[in-house]
């Protein structure tokens, strides 16, 4: 078995895996109906599919019979965008739930559990 056939499927393994968690992260945004269920939709399957299928590519490019010195540029780009999705989903998320509970953009509070509604009063002294 040698590299480039290993290559071609574990690229192919990884990026189908990516692209489901991709597509499960758009079906969850058009199927959840409150805000913080969609943020957690977005950012969990969405950010470990981008990072696999980002994976998959850095494989199956390592595994070309034509890799050489241009296509390590294209490798740096890879990592780049695995390091920078990593860094940036987290506090995106963090970001929009605080927004949405400071606006109390929540679902229907027959809908919420006792640990989803938010606080009958502010914490903050004022």
């Amino acid at each position: 078995m040698t590299y480039q056939l290993f290559a071609d499927v574990a690229s192919l393994v990884l990026i189908l895996a990516g692209s489901f968690l991709v597509f499960s992260a758009a079906v969850g945004v058009a199927r959840f109906r409150d805000t913080m269920s969609r943020i957690h939709a977005i950012t969990k399957p969405q950010t470990t599919g981008l990072i696999l299928t980002i994976l998959g590519a850095l494989l199956k490019v390592t595994g070309s019979p034509e890799f050489g010195i241009a296509e390590r540029s294209d490798l740096g780009v890879l990592i780049l965008l695995v390091v920078f999705a990593a860094m940036t989903s987290p506090v995106t998320a963090q970001r929009l739930g605080r927004v949405s509970r400071r606006e109390g953009l929540y679902g229907a509070a027959a809908d919420m559990s006792r640990n989803d509604a938010p606080a009958d009063r502010s914490l903050r002294r004022r």
